[in-house]
């Protein structure tokens, strides 16, 4: 079978940021025209602010969450058959367990911000928080650390792609800025996500899997969204609380953890994960043993033949 050309996808860092481009481009039409539709149903989905100065509804959500779930898909479906996928049941339970204890002090840090602060619909929070959940893990992680990991060969180059998708994941949360957040509170926020970046990225390439980040991320959203001054303008920080600097402890810890999670000894674990995502090893197995074989055979007639010259001598 002829395998298709990925020229553009080989190129390991570039396409990081293209793969990032990709989904957004999901986001952006299909997503939000889904959300779009959802908030004529439902009442209290959408949520006006002030952007830029100007009026704008914030409508975001499953819609979003069902448009990157099948720029995944087709991520997949372009690589047939040799990746299979990271969304899968393999590990999930083991990358659950990794994120539990970040996953209980931001619980806290939430409940804490409940108590203090008020609370809004939980029902429409817990639809809001699937986009940050879904969106950003599957275009922050989910294909660019993939493609990433089809293409090293040194497990050295590990750590290249769990830094850069971890600052990333902070930095992008800086545009907080021109969709009306507070902008201290925005830039202690990026601070935080790129120690909870650093988490999610370790997890992911432990295990290859991505659905234990989605499901972290999304709860960890959800309770956030609950607390009502982020229920009211669609999850944008405007203030800092008393719950939010324990989430701030949260995502300090995640970033230790997760330098815990990655420590060199553990590279060529992940190294087998992705080879086994990507059927490396199958590529290698009958194929190289086949080689062997074909290298041998002559070796062995050329004995015999010598075997056989000494004997007539």
């Amino acid at each position: 079978m002829n395998k298709r050309n990925h020229r553009i996808l080989d190129h390991t860092i570039i396409s990081y940021f293209l793969l990032i481009f990709y989904v957004s481009i999901f986001e952006e039409t299909l997503g939000a025209g889904l959300d779009k539709m959802i908030s004529r149903f439902i009442p209290g989905y959408a949520v006006e602010t002030i952007v830029m100065g100007k009026a704008a509804e914030i409508c975001s959500g499953v819609g979003v969450a069902v448009s990157v779930l099948i720029a995944a898909w087709l991520f997949k479906l372009w690589f047939r058959p040799d990746f299979n996928g990271c969304l899968q049941k393999d590990r999930l339970k083991e990358g659950l367990l990794m994120l539990l204890p970040f996953l209980v002090i931001h619980y806290v840090g939430s409940i804490v911000s409940w108590i203090t602060l008020g609370t809004g619909g939980v029902f429409i929070a817990l639809l809001r928080a699937a986009a940050p959940g879904f969106g950003e893990e599957v275009m922050m992680r989910g294909l660019g650390i993939a493609n990433y990991m089809r293409k090293i060969k040194s497990k050295d180059k590990i750590k290249v792609i769990f830094w850069l998708s971890s600052i990333v994941f902070g930095l992008i949360h800086l545009t907080n800025i021109l969709v009306g957040g507070d902008p201290m509170s925005v830039v202690i926020q990026s601070i935080y996500a790129i120690g909870v970046g650093m988490l999610f990225g370790a997890v992911y390439l432990r295990t290859g899997n991505l659905w234990p980040t989605i499901l972290g991320h999304w709860s960890v959203d959800f309770f956030e969204m609950i607390r009502v001054d982020l229920y009211d303008n669609g999850g944008l920080m405007t203030g800092m609380g008393i719950g939010d600097w324990i989430t701030i402890v949260a995502g300090a810890f995640g970033a230790i953890w997760a330098l815990r999670l990655m420590k060199p000894e553990h590279y060529d674990e992940i190294m087998e994960v992705w080879d086994k995502k990507w059927n490396k090893d199958k590529d290698a197995g009958p194929g190289a043993e086949l080689a062997e074989a074909s290298d041998m055979e002559p070796n062995v007639e050329l004995t015999e033949a010598s075997d056989t010259e000494l004997s007539a001598e």
